[in-house]
């Protein structure tokens, strides 16, 4: 009897299809290729596919460099081919194609590319959002500096002031975190002419009037607060200690600390569900004008001065670290005489040392330091030579300064501790509307950008250091980074909104805790589970018999990306004449509109749904111990 070869090839699926089926499903292909366009000789994937792909390659291989994208794709040509529904040739990905996409990323309409991506977001997800905060960033690169480059020196949020860098300007969602714009800007630029041009881009993108914009101190210039106002907008945040607004500020700390105004105690909800109070605040008014566009602006103003009790607490704790620190220095500045240890002859130079080592440590006022005048006299012989009974002597005095004693000054230091943890923030917010203590909160809560930029810089993102040099490259990988952003965190808002209207928590995520449970899984610690799960197609062939077998989706996968899974089995291709794949989907959602367009209900309450991507792939949904019973040897 004539035995069949059995030939098994392996491909690892991994979260490729969830990654192109939910970008897909945000008809990300066709908004980039509308504002990427390709060449009328071009040949193969439009640049908006490739421009897609390479965002699932980026998020699923944590690696922004275009040198290794070609060789992820040969790995991975049936995943491809299938989710794409066209062949994919060896030179789609090559590094002249991939330049090509960052080169059109430069010279394309981004506000427009922008706003359709966030239009084409809204029409499958309907993001909240309290408020759009903003803020900037920086990102570093070995590049060379020219004169009008975007690369330069400047001040470095990242702790690298030696090297050059770009600036990112940006505005985000609150609570989401969704990015909505950004703009890209030398290292150098300072950020305050920044904001009113991201601002316009916001509101018009958004089309929605009297928004409330958040930001941090340097958004406080009046221009800023006065087209917000002229514009019927809302503006929310703290007022900088520099220039005129420092002696303000100082008075109305004194006011409050004095008690010539009552203080109101603001209170939260902590994790267990009881009130506690965590701050101490008090408002005032004030009229305010400015000139925009030719035409007078006037409005009142609130001034909230709010001390933070947990602030004030580790300001408090890190001002009695400075003193021990500084008590320590100061009693080591004047050592025993010994070889080596340095003395002041002056009393100049020691006032002066223990001027500085206050000043170091932030202490001046607080520390009450007290120093003598020691003196030794020696008897010496006059020239050289032994002495004798008659020889003329005479006397040598030598000075030094010691550092009697150091003492705190406990009556400054309780003044010093009773002025920390104090801000001013203004806002034009009605009072009807918004509370003192909901306005704090609402600041207090606005992590969504910086969260923001905190992913940019990990992984899987992974922006510094760039590894182009051209300047058109640096912008299209800067904005191509940006959108990856937004899918990362859009993904991430789906699984948690589908966990908290489910109640539940997620296991898994964790490496070397199997047993750990969170409700609020980031985006990345779910892609690296479902890589660590090492999905694999196999390819089965037995004479002219071919069959495909998938490893089969674990839980974890089906929980967390249970609206991709749906997606990819559905939608990623037209619905056919095909045998269905049950999916079970948890009937909870999240914050989507639209789910499957088109599903029905099996009697034990999973979805099923064509399994169009199982009829591509040729999947066969069987364990290993039912290859013999399909007829597989």
């Amino acid at each position: 009897m004539k035995s069949d070869t059995l030939s098994l090839t392996h491909e690892r699926v991994d979260d490729i299809p969830l990654l192109l089926g939910f970008m897909q499903q945000l008809h990300f292909p066709v908004v980039l290729e509308r504002h990427l366009g390709s060449h009328h000789l071009h040949r193969g994937l439009s640049n908006g596919w490739l421009a897609t792909v390479w965002l699932a390659f980026l998020l699923s291989q944590s690696n922004h460099r275009k040198v290794s994208v070609q060789d992820w794709a040969r790995n991975h040509p049936h995943i491809l081919q299938t989710l794409l529904g066209q062949p994919i040739r060896p030179v789609e990905f090559s590094d002249d194609r991939l330049s090509i996409i960052l080169g059109r990323l430069q010279d394309a309409d981004w506000p427009a590319l922008e706003a359709d991506l966030w239009q084409a977001t809204c029409e499958v997800y309907e993001i909240s959002y309290q408020c759009v905060r903003l803020d900037s960033t920086t990102s570093f690169g070995y590049h060379t500096i020219t004169p009008d480059g975007l690369m330069q020196r400047g001040h470095s949020k990242d702790h690298r002031p030696d090297l050059p860098q770009l600036k990112l300007m940006a505005a985000a969602a609150q609570p989401t975190s969704h990015l909505l714009a950004c703009d890209i800007v030398p290292g150098q630029s300072a950020d305050d002419p920044l904001y009113l041009p991201l601002i316009r881009r916001v509101r018009q993108q958004l089309r929605r009037p009297g928004l409330l914009y958040t930001g941090d101190c340097k958004m406080s210039a009046l221009a800023t607060r006065a087209e917000l106002v002229a514009e019927k907008d809302y503006y929310l945040m703290p007022l900088p200690r520099t220039g005129d607004a420092a002696a303000e500020i100082d008075n109305w700390i004194d006011d409050a600390v004095l008690g010539k105004h009552p203080l109101q105690k603001l209170t939260r909800s902590d994790a267990k569900g009881k009130k506690v109070v965590f701050a101490h605040a008090y408002e005032r008014q004030r009229p305010q004008s400015s000139t925009v566009a030719d035409q007078e602006v006037a409005w009142t103003e609130r001034v909230q001065v709010i001390r933070s009790l947990e602030l004030a607490k580790r300001q408090a704790k890190q001002l009695d670290e400075r003193l021990r620190e500084a008590v320590a220095a100061l009693q080591k500045l004047t050592p025993p005489v010994g070889r080596g240890h340095k003395q002041y002859r002056e009393e100049e130079a020691l006032r002066a040392a223990v001027t500085a080592i206050q000043e170091e440590h932030r202490v001046v006022g607080l520390l009450m330091v007290t120093w003598q005048r020691q003196e030794q006299q020696q008897t010496r012989y006059r020239g050289s030579g032994r002495g004798g009974p008659g020889r003329p002597t005479y006397t040598k005095t030598t000075v030094r300064y010691v550092i009697a004693a150091v003492q705190r000054n406990e009556t400054a230091i309780e003044q010093a501790k009773a002025r920390q943890g104090w801000r001013v923030q203004v806002t034009n917010l009605p009072t009807s509307r918004w509370s003192l203590r909901e306005a704090v909160l609402l600041y207090n809560g606005g992590w969504s950008v910086e969260r923001d930029f905190h992913l940019l810089k990990d992984q899987p993102l992974g922006i510094q250091p760039l590894f182009v040099r051209e300047e058109e490259q640096i912008v299209g990988l800067t904005r191509l980074l940006t959108i990856a952003l937004r899918v990362l965190t859009l993904s991430e808002l789906q699984v948690r909104s589908g966990l908290a209207e489910a109640d539940e928590k997620l296991i898994g995520l964790y490496e070397g805790q199997p047993k750990r449970t969170t409700a609020y899984p980031t985006a990345g610690r779910c892609l690296k589970a479902i890589s660590r799960m090492e999905i694999t197609a196999t390819r089965v062939q037995a004479g002219q018999q071919v069959q495909w077998h998938v490893t089969d989706l674990p839980p974890l996968l089906k929980r967390t990306h249970h609206e991709a899974v749906a997606f990819i089995t559905h939608t990623v291709y037209p619905p056919h004449q095909g045998r269905r794949l049950t999916v079970p989907v948890p009937l909870a959602g999240g914050c989507r509109k639209k789910f499957i367009r088109q599903s029905r209900y099996a009697k034990d309450g999973h979805r099923v749904v064509e399994s169009e991507f199982a009829r591509h792939l040729s999947f066969r949904r069987h364990g290993p111990d039912k290859l013999h019973e399909s007829g597989m040897t």
